[in-house]
């Protein structure tokens, strides 16, 4: 049985003015109080903290270290720094981005910093470097109203007094990227960025990043590398709205039990009241191209989410599915031909899955 909470009495009477989160005044402003240090030690919800120590009515959002992107490096003296990350989703009253520094030294203690989001913008899924006395942070998901869709963002933590500093860049950044992966090349001081997501122009739609991104230390500049070759398209609605993949699913998945769906029910109904009946086979065939191909079986430690692969020719062709699009990347060379074949079958399978008009947006 889990144990319950406990809120010490110091905590209790220090809840109320520091439940909530707030923005930095200085850069940096020591925010250093009982109530956050605990609620680093214990990494309690909202909820569970103002059970536990609340006295009134819950604000929210509420303050949390449980979070989400949020990057930690450890130092070589045993010091971890974590920095910004979010908690919960943005239709959660608790969401909040952070924009906060947090140092836990090798003796348990806790320092907590905050900035002036001019300084500093709320930040998550961005990653962090050490390079000596400094971190790199770069990139990073954000608020929308602080989102940059023609450039990476770039900022150096100062270990010294923990101040952060806008980094300016030279030549072309990558496109707002987030969510990637960077290393350390320490004989070419160079920060080297793969992965994650950036925003695709002129289309303006978040893809996958299949660029190799450089960031050179000592000129501040960015450098692409070339990759191997690929083709990408999306497969949207015509009208641009959500699909409704995740309800046929449902629907589709139900017709092949033997016991009823409460949900699946609902939902076929709802798409026979517009007079469209889903087609299983259709569904569980969506990735099967009328060409000669090979299924890829998932990799069973792998944490993708609803991602698809076939082997045509020898080149994979990836699958993303999402409510806002399928994401179709053939990854290297594939004949023309065999393209139009792919793009043909995606526009009439999702088509007829919903029974809506799609379209192909090439990226």
């Amino acid at each position: 049985m889990k144990k319950k909470l406990q809120a010490p009495t110091a905590i209790v009477n220090q809840f109320a003015n520091w439940c909530a989160p707030r923005r930095g005044e200085t850069n940096p402003e020591s925010q250093t109080n009982a109530v956050w240090s605990w609620l680093v030690q214990t990494q309690a919800w909202p909820g569970a903290a103002h059970k536990a120590a609340g006295t009134g009515e819950k604000k929210s959002p509420g303050w949390c270290f449980s979070r989400y992107g949020q990057s930690k490096t450890q130092l070589s003296d045993g010091t971890i720094v974590y920095i910004g990350g979010e908690h919960e989703d943005h239709y959660d009253p608790d969401f909040y981005i952070y924009n906060d520094v947090v140092v836990v030294r090798p003796d348990s203690s806790i320092e907590i910093y905050g900035y002036p989001t001019d300084v500093f913008p709320p930040t998550d899924f961005h990653s962090a470097t050490q390079i000596g006395d400094d971190i790199i942070i770069i990139g990073g998901l954000r608020y929308p109203e602080d989102r940059c869709d023609t450039e990476t963002r770039v900022y150096r933590l100062q270990l010294s007094d923990f101040s952060i500093h806008r980094v300016a860049t030279q030549k072309q950044a990558p496109p707002w990227l987030y969510d990637h992966r960077a290393e350390l090349d320490v004989g070419r001081s160079k920060i080297v960025c793969t992965g994650g997501q950036v925003t695709h122009h002129p289309s303006k739609t978040t893809v996958e990043n299949l660029t190799v991104w450089e960031f050179d230390l000592v000129e501040k500049s960015w450098h692409s590398l070339a990759g191997k070759p690929f083709k990408r398209w999306l497969l949207v609605r015509e009208d641009e709205s959500l699909n409704e993949l995740w309800q046929i699913e449902q629907v589709a998945r139900a017709s092949r039990l033997s016991r009823q769906d409460s949900f699946a029910e609902k939902y076929r109904a709802e798409f026979e009241a517009r007079g469209h009946i889903v087609n299983a086979d259709l569904f569980y065939s969506r990735f099967s191209p009328p060409i000669p191909h090979s299924v890829v079986e998932r990799d069973p430690n792998s944490d993708e989410y609803r991602v698809h692969r076939v082997l045509i020719d020898g080149v994979v062709v990836r699958y993303v599915e999402d409510m806002h699009a399928i994401t179709v990347t053939v990854e290297g060379a594939l004949s023309l031909e065999k393209r139009k074949a792919l793009k043909c079958h995606g526009l009439e399978t999702f088509s007829g899955l919903e029974g809506v008009a799609y379209k192909i947006v090439q990226l």
